[in-house]
Protein backbone atom coordinates (compact mmCIF):
# COMPACT_ATOMS: atom_id res chain seq x y z
CA UNK A 1 0.00 0.00 0.00
CA UNK A 2 1.24 3.50 -0.90
CA UNK A 3 0.58 6.20 1.69
CA UNK A 4 -0.01 9.88 1.09
CA UNK A 5 3.17 10.75 3.00
CA UNK A 6 5.20 8.71 0.50
CA UNK A 7 3.69 10.58 -2.44
CA UNK A 8 4.20 13.91 -0.65
CA UNK A 9 7.82 13.00 0.04
CA UNK A 10 8.36 12.24 -3.63
CA UNK A 11 6.74 15.53 -4.68
CA UNK A 12 8.91 17.43 -2.21
CA UNK A 13 11.99 15.77 -3.69
CA UNK A 14 10.97 17.18 -7.07
CA UNK A 15 10.00 20.65 -5.78
CA UNK A 16 11.53 21.26 -2.32
CA UNK A 17 9.21 23.21 0.02
CA UNK A 18 12.16 25.36 1.14
CA UNK A 19 12.09 27.01 -2.30
CA UNK A 20 8.50 28.23 -1.87
CA UNK A 21 7.89 31.92 -1.21
CA UNK A 22 6.89 32.95 2.32
CA UNK A 23 3.53 34.27 1.10
CA UNK A 24 2.75 31.01 -0.65
CA UNK A 25 0.81 28.04 0.68
CA UNK A 26 2.42 25.08 -1.04
CA UNK A 27 2.06 21.74 0.70
CA UNK A 28 -0.75 19.60 2.10
CA UNK A 29 -4.10 21.34 1.72
CA UNK A 30 -6.55 18.61 2.76
CA UNK A 31 -6.16 15.06 4.02
CA UNK A 32 -3.97 12.84 6.19
CA UNK A 33 -0.40 11.74 5.74
CA UNK A 34 -1.32 8.14 6.56
CA UNK A 35 -4.13 7.92 3.99
CA UNK A 36 -3.86 5.18 1.37
CA UNK A 37 -3.28 6.31 -2.22
CA UNK A 38 -4.35 4.30 -5.27
CA UNK A 39 -4.05 6.91 -8.06
CA UNK A 40 -2.62 10.42 -8.46
CA UNK A 41 -4.19 13.06 -10.68
CA UNK A 42 -2.02 16.08 -11.58
CA UNK A 43 -3.78 19.32 -12.49
CA UNK A 44 -3.10 23.03 -12.71
CA UNK A 45 -5.97 24.52 -10.71
CA UNK A 46 -8.46 23.15 -8.14
CA UNK A 47 -11.71 23.20 -10.11
CA UNK A 48 -14.98 21.23 -9.84
CA UNK A 49 -14.20 19.58 -13.21
CA UNK A 50 -10.97 18.16 -11.80
CA UNK A 51 -12.79 16.73 -8.79
CA UNK A 52 -15.35 15.20 -11.17
CA UNK A 53 -12.54 13.62 -13.16
CA UNK A 54 -10.92 12.29 -9.98
CA UNK A 55 -14.15 10.54 -8.99
CA UNK A 56 -14.54 9.11 -12.50
CA UNK A 57 -10.97 7.73 -12.53
CA UNK A 58 -10.72 6.69 -8.89
CA UNK A 59 -7.94 9.16 -8.11
CA UNK A 60 -7.61 9.87 -4.39
CA UNK A 61 -4.50 12.10 -4.42
CA UNK A 62 -4.92 15.42 -6.25
CA UNK A 63 -1.66 17.23 -6.97
CA UNK A 64 -2.27 20.84 -8.02
CA UNK A 65 0.08 23.61 -9.01
CA UNK A 66 -2.22 26.30 -7.61
CA UNK A 67 -3.15 26.00 -3.92
CA UNK A 68 -6.76 25.37 -2.96
CA UNK A 69 -6.19 27.29 0.29
CA UNK A 70 -4.43 30.56 -0.46
CA UNK A 71 -4.28 32.76 2.62
CA UNK A 72 -6.20 32.54 5.86
CA UNK A 73 -9.76 31.27 6.02
CA UNK A 74 -11.96 33.41 8.26
CA UNK A 75 -14.89 31.09 7.66
CA UNK A 76 -15.74 28.01 5.63
CA UNK A 77 -18.70 28.69 3.36
CA UNK A 78 -19.33 25.35 1.68
CA UNK A 79 -21.65 26.89 -0.90
CA UNK A 80 -18.87 28.61 -2.84
CA UNK A 81 -15.19 28.40 -3.73
CA UNK A 82 -12.95 27.31 -2.04
CA UNK A 83 -15.20 25.99 0.75
CA UNK A 84 -17.25 23.85 -1.64
CA UNK A 85 -14.15 22.03 -2.89
CA UNK A 86 -12.68 21.71 0.60
CA UNK A 87 -15.91 20.10 1.80
CA UNK A 88 -15.96 17.84 -1.22
CA UNK A 89 -12.35 16.76 -0.65
CA UNK A 90 -13.12 15.86 2.96
CA UNK A 91 -16.37 14.09 2.07
CA UNK A 92 -14.64 12.02 -0.64
CA UNK A 93 -11.59 11.41 1.59
CA UNK A 94 -9.17 12.93 -0.93
CA UNK A 95 -5.65 14.07 -0.29
CA UNK A 96 -5.10 17.50 -1.86
CA UNK A 97 -1.56 18.84 -2.22
CA UNK A 98 -0.17 21.96 -3.92
CA UNK A 99 3.27 22.45 -5.41
CA UNK A 100 3.24 26.12 -6.33
CA UNK A 101 6.21 28.51 -6.12
CA UNK A 102 8.36 25.57 -5.04
CA UNK A 103 7.81 24.14 -8.55
CA UNK A 104 8.31 27.57 -10.14
CA UNK A 105 11.77 27.88 -8.56
CA UNK A 106 12.95 24.27 -8.52
CA UNK A 107 16.09 23.30 -10.47
CA UNK A 108 16.23 22.57 -14.20
CA UNK A 109 14.20 19.82 -15.88
CA UNK A 110 11.48 20.14 -13.23
CA UNK A 111 10.97 23.89 -13.40
CA UNK A 112 7.75 25.43 -14.76
CA UNK A 113 9.66 27.86 -16.97
CA UNK A 114 11.97 25.12 -18.28
CA UNK A 115 8.90 23.25 -19.53
CA UNK A 116 7.64 26.46 -21.17
CA UNK A 117 11.04 27.04 -22.79
CA UNK A 118 10.96 23.51 -24.18
CA UNK A 119 7.48 23.97 -25.61
CA UNK A 120 8.64 27.16 -27.33
CA UNK A 121 11.68 25.39 -28.78
CA UNK A 122 14.32 27.44 -26.97
CA UNK A 123 17.86 26.09 -27.19
CA UNK A 124 21.30 26.74 -25.72
CA UNK A 125 22.05 26.92 -22.04
CA UNK A 126 18.86 28.10 -20.34
CA UNK A 127 19.85 30.81 -17.89
CA UNK A 128 17.72 31.82 -14.90
CA UNK A 129 15.95 35.18 -15.12
CA UNK A 130 15.50 35.71 -11.36
CA UNK A 131 17.56 33.44 -9.05
CA UNK A 132 15.95 32.06 -5.89
CA UNK A 133 16.92 29.97 -2.90
CA UNK A 134 19.96 30.20 -0.65
CA UNK A 135 23.40 28.64 -0.31
CA UNK A 136 25.18 27.05 2.61
CA UNK A 137 28.79 26.04 3.14
CA UNK A 138 29.15 22.60 4.67
CA UNK A 139 32.44 21.84 6.41
CA UNK A 140 33.24 18.31 7.59
CA UNK A 141 36.34 17.18 9.49
CA UNK A 142 37.38 13.77 8.20
CA UNK A 143 40.23 11.29 8.86
CA UNK A 144 42.61 11.37 5.90
CA UNK A 145 41.80 7.83 4.75
CA UNK A 146 38.04 8.52 4.60
CA UNK A 147 38.06 11.79 2.67
CA UNK A 148 37.10 10.33 -0.70
CA UNK A 149 34.18 8.35 0.69
CA UNK A 150 32.73 11.40 2.43
CA UNK A 151 33.35 13.63 -0.61
CA UNK A 152 31.50 11.13 -2.79
CA UNK A 153 28.59 11.08 -0.35
CA UNK A 154 28.40 14.88 -0.42
CA UNK A 155 28.35 14.91 -4.22
CA UNK A 156 25.57 12.32 -4.24
CA UNK A 157 23.50 14.56 -1.96
CA UNK A 158 23.82 17.56 -4.26
CA UNK A 159 26.73 19.40 -2.62
CA UNK A 160 29.71 20.81 -4.49
CA UNK A 161 28.10 22.17 -7.66
CA UNK A 162 29.44 25.45 -9.07
CA UNK A 163 28.21 26.37 -12.55
CA UNK A 164 28.81 23.45 -14.90
CA UNK A 165 31.25 21.87 -12.44
CA UNK A 166 30.36 19.20 -9.90
CA UNK A 167 32.26 17.55 -7.02
CA UNK A 168 33.80 20.91 -6.16
CA UNK A 169 35.48 20.73 -2.73
CA UNK A 170 38.32 22.37 -0.85
CA UNK A 171 40.55 20.30 1.39
CA UNK A 172 43.07 21.43 3.97
CA UNK A 173 44.99 19.21 6.41
CA UNK A 174 45.09 19.67 10.16
CA UNK A 175 44.98 17.92 13.49
CA UNK A 176 41.79 17.02 15.30
CA UNK A 177 41.70 16.41 19.03
CA UNK A 178 39.11 14.61 21.13
CA UNK A 179 38.82 12.92 24.49
CA UNK A 180 36.46 9.88 24.36
CA UNK A 181 34.08 9.69 27.33
CA UNK A 182 33.20 6.62 29.37
CA UNK A 183 30.09 5.84 27.29
CA UNK A 184 31.76 6.44 23.92
CA UNK A 185 32.75 3.90 21.28
CA UNK A 186 35.63 5.70 19.52
CA UNK A 187 36.72 4.80 15.99
CA UNK A 188 40.19 6.02 16.94
CA UNK A 189 41.89 6.24 20.34
CA UNK A 190 40.83 5.04 23.77
CA UNK A 191 38.31 6.12 26.36
CA UNK A 192 39.72 8.60 28.80
CA UNK A 193 42.79 9.38 26.65
CA UNK A 194 43.24 12.58 24.64
CA UNK A 195 43.65 11.69 20.97
CA UNK A 196 45.46 13.67 18.27
CA UNK A 197 44.30 12.59 14.78
CA UNK A 198 45.43 13.74 11.30
CA UNK A 199 42.27 15.04 9.68
CA UNK A 200 41.19 16.97 6.59
CA UNK A 201 38.86 19.96 6.59
CA UNK A 202 36.55 19.09 3.69
CA UNK A 203 34.22 21.86 2.54
CA UNK A 204 31.67 22.31 -0.22
CA UNK A 205 28.79 24.62 -1.07
CA UNK A 206 25.31 23.12 -0.94
CA UNK A 207 21.84 24.53 -1.68
CA UNK A 208 20.10 25.36 1.59
CA UNK A 209 17.19 23.06 0.73
CA UNK A 210 19.65 20.14 0.41
CA UNK A 211 21.84 20.94 3.42
CA UNK A 212 20.14 18.52 5.82
CA UNK A 213 20.36 15.72 3.25
CA UNK A 214 24.05 16.45 2.66
CA UNK A 215 24.78 16.35 6.41
CA UNK A 216 22.94 13.03 6.69
CA UNK A 217 24.88 11.57 3.75
CA UNK A 218 28.22 12.72 5.17
CA UNK A 219 27.32 11.30 8.58
CA UNK A 220 26.49 7.93 7.01
CA UNK A 221 29.85 7.80 5.20
CA UNK A 222 31.91 9.16 8.10
CA UNK A 223 33.68 6.61 10.34
CA UNK A 224 33.39 8.55 13.60
CA UNK A 225 30.69 8.00 16.19
CA UNK A 226 30.20 11.78 16.28
CA UNK A 227 30.93 13.75 13.11
CA UNK A 228 32.31 17.27 13.63
CA UNK A 229 30.84 19.63 11.03
CA UNK A 230 29.78 23.23 10.44
CA UNK A 231 26.98 24.64 8.29
CA UNK A 232 26.86 28.37 7.64
CA UNK A 233 25.27 30.75 5.10
CA UNK A 234 27.21 32.11 2.14
CA UNK A 235 26.31 34.68 -0.51
CA UNK A 236 24.80 33.46 -3.75
CA UNK A 237 22.10 31.21 -5.14
CA UNK A 238 21.92 27.50 -5.90
CA UNK A 239 22.68 26.61 -9.51
CA UNK A 240 19.60 26.62 -11.78
CA UNK A 241 17.14 27.53 -9.01
CA UNK A 242 14.84 30.44 -9.71
CA UNK A 243 12.14 31.96 -11.86
CA UNK A 244 12.11 32.18 -15.65
CA UNK A 245 14.60 31.06 -18.28
CA UNK A 246 16.41 32.69 -21.20
CA UNK A 247 17.23 30.75 -24.37
CA UNK A 248 17.67 31.04 -28.12
CA UNK A 249 14.75 30.98 -30.54
CA UNK A 250 14.96 28.54 -33.46
CA UNK A 251 15.22 31.57 -35.77
CA UNK A 252 15.10 35.37 -35.38
CA UNK A 253 11.57 36.78 -35.31
CA UNK A 254 9.91 40.16 -35.32
CA UNK A 255 7.65 41.01 -32.38
CA UNK A 256 4.35 40.27 -34.14
CA UNK A 257 5.70 37.07 -35.65
CA UNK A 258 6.88 36.09 -32.16
CA UNK A 259 3.36 36.53 -30.76
CA UNK A 260 1.98 34.36 -33.57
CA UNK A 261 4.69 31.74 -32.98
CA UNK A 262 3.91 31.60 -29.24
CA UNK A 263 0.18 31.28 -29.98
CA UNK A 264 0.83 28.37 -32.32
CA UNK A 265 3.19 26.53 -29.95
CA UNK A 266 0.97 26.93 -26.88
CA UNK A 267 -2.33 26.44 -28.67
CA UNK A 268 -3.74 29.60 -27.12
CA UNK A 269 -3.91 33.27 -28.20
CA UNK A 270 -0.90 35.35 -27.21
CA UNK A 271 -1.11 39.15 -27.03
CA UNK A 272 1.71 41.51 -27.99
CA UNK A 273 1.70 44.21 -25.29
CA UNK A 274 4.97 46.02 -25.94
CA UNK A 275 6.94 46.55 -29.15
CA UNK A 276 9.33 49.46 -28.59
CA UNK A 277 11.36 48.82 -31.78
CA UNK A 278 9.13 47.35 -34.53
CA UNK A 279 12.09 46.68 -36.84
CA UNK A 280 13.99 44.60 -34.26
CA UNK A 281 14.59 40.90 -34.86
CA UNK A 282 14.51 38.84 -31.68
CA UNK A 283 17.00 36.01 -31.20
CA UNK A 284 17.04 35.48 -27.43
CA UNK A 285 13.82 35.06 -25.50
CA UNK A 286 13.03 35.19 -21.77
CA UNK A 287 10.07 33.13 -20.59
CA UNK A 288 8.33 32.75 -17.23
CA UNK A 289 5.35 30.50 -16.63
CA UNK A 290 2.41 32.07 -14.82
CA UNK A 291 2.14 35.65 -13.63
CA UNK A 292 5.45 37.32 -14.52
CA UNK A 293 4.83 41.06 -14.39
CA UNK A 294 6.95 41.49 -11.26
CA UNK A 295 9.99 40.12 -13.12
CA UNK A 296 9.97 42.58 -16.03
CA UNK A 297 13.12 44.39 -14.87
CA UNK A 298 15.04 41.13 -14.48
CA UNK A 299 13.88 40.02 -17.92
CA UNK A 300 15.08 43.32 -19.40
CA UNK A 301 18.58 42.81 -17.97
CA UNK A 302 18.78 39.11 -18.85
CA UNK A 303 20.15 39.65 -22.34
CA UNK A 304 16.84 38.70 -23.97
CA UNK A 305 15.17 40.85 -26.60
CA UNK A 306 11.66 39.75 -25.65
CA UNK A 307 9.74 38.34 -22.70
CA UNK A 308 6.86 35.85 -22.75
CA UNK A 309 4.78 35.37 -19.60
CA UNK A 310 1.21 35.75 -18.35
CA UNK A 311 -1.00 38.34 -16.67
CA UNK A 312 0.67 41.49 -18.03
CA UNK A 313 -1.47 44.56 -17.37
CA UNK A 314 -1.51 48.12 -18.68
CA UNK A 315 1.22 49.34 -16.35
CA UNK A 316 3.39 46.29 -17.09
CA UNK A 317 3.15 47.16 -20.78
CA UNK A 318 4.27 50.73 -20.09
CA UNK A 319 7.22 49.50 -18.02
CA UNK A 320 8.27 46.97 -20.66
CA UNK A 321 8.19 49.65 -23.36
CA UNK A 322 10.27 52.02 -21.24
CA UNK A 323 12.82 49.22 -20.71
CA UNK A 324 13.05 48.59 -24.45
CA UNK A 325 11.64 45.09 -24.00
CA UNK A 326 9.23 43.33 -26.34
CA UNK A 327 6.59 41.72 -24.12
CA UNK A 328 4.04 39.04 -24.97
CA UNK A 329 1.18 38.04 -22.67
CA UNK A 330 0.49 34.38 -23.44
CA UNK A 331 -1.88 33.85 -20.51
CA UNK A 332 -1.42 32.41 -17.04
CA UNK A 333 -2.64 28.87 -17.63
CA UNK A 334 -1.18 28.33 -21.12
CA UNK A 335 2.32 29.22 -19.88
CA UNK A 336 2.09 26.81 -16.93
CA UNK A 337 0.29 23.83 -18.44
CA UNK A 338 3.44 22.48 -20.17
CA UNK A 339 4.91 21.75 -16.73
CA UNK A 340 2.24 19.20 -15.76
CA UNK A 341 3.40 16.32 -17.97
CA UNK A 342 7.07 16.47 -16.81
CA UNK A 343 5.89 16.71 -13.20
CA UNK A 344 3.70 13.62 -13.62
CA UNK A 345 6.50 11.73 -15.36
CA UNK A 346 9.00 12.51 -12.59
CA UNK A 347 6.51 11.54 -9.91
CA UNK A 348 5.57 8.27 -11.64
CA UNK A 349 9.22 7.22 -11.46
CA UNK A 350 9.22 7.68 -7.68
CA UNK A 351 5.93 6.19 -6.50
CA UNK A 352 4.26 2.82 -6.96
CA UNK A 353 0.84 4.06 -8.05
CA UNK A 354 -0.48 5.34 -11.40
CA UNK A 355 0.06 9.05 -12.06
CA UNK A 356 -1.69 10.92 -14.85
CA UNK A 357 -2.33 14.47 -16.00
CA UNK A 358 -5.85 15.88 -15.83
CA UNK A 359 -7.73 16.55 -19.03
CA UNK A 360 -8.83 19.92 -17.58
CA UNK A 361 -6.64 22.54 -19.24
CA UNK A 362 -7.03 25.58 -17.01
Amino acid sequence: MTLAKEVMGAVEGISPPALAEEWDNSGLQVGRADAAVSRVLVALTPLPEVFDEAREKGADFLLFHHPLIFGGLGSLDTSRYPGDLLARAMRDELTVYASHTSLDATPDSRNVSVALAGTLGLSGRLRVVAPAGALRKLVVFVPEEDVEAVAEALAGAGAGRIGDYTRCTFRSPGTGTFLPGDASNPHLGERGKLEYAPEVRLEAVVPAHLAARAVAAATEAHPYEEMAHDVYPVEGYPESCGYGRVGDLPEPLGARDLADYVSERLGAPARLVSDPEPERRIERLAVLGGSGGTFLKQAATSGAGAYVTGDLDYHDALLAESLGLVAVDAGHAPTELPALAPLAEHLAELVDVPVEVSRVRR
